[in-house]
């Protein structure tokens, strides 16, 4: 019986971080994004963003809460401001919205992922 609930006590712990391990294994390419607003109140209708590492030559998509926002060449280091105000669940309180950035190979949001990054924001109730 012991050795039984070793065992699931194990895989419990084991399988409890599978989630955190999945979500940055997701990422994938060179560089980085960072939200200059990790923070926001539910009456706040902007996310501003800068990145770091990119290709400046590829089209990047951003998306919020799947839904695209931006789709532009982008200057590494240049802060981006990214209107939110109609997008459903960018202001979710019960969970973190995720920022996505993509780059594709051939530049079509459909094509070839060569590039991958998200970050999570907080919304916080007024």
């Amino acid at each position: 019986m012991r050795k039984k609930l070793i065992l699931l006590l194990f895989t419990e712990i084991i399988l409890s971080g599978c989630s955190t391990i999945v979500e940055n294994s997701l990422e994938t390419g060179n560089g980085s994004i960072e939200l200059l607003t990790p923070t926001i109140t539910t009456k706040d209708n902007e996310l501003e963003i800068k990145t770091e590492g990119m290709d400046e030559n590829k089209l990047t998509f951003i998306y919020v809460a799947n839904k695209k926002v931006l789709e532009q060449k982008i200057n590494n280091g240049e802060s981006y401001k990214v209107n939110i105000k109609d997008i459903g669940h960018a202001h979710r309180t019960d969970y973190k919205p995720k920022v996505q950035l993509l780059q594709t190979q051939d530049d079509h949001k459909d094509g070839e992922m060569v590039t991958f990054k998200q970050v999570r924001y907080t919304v916080k109730k007024n």
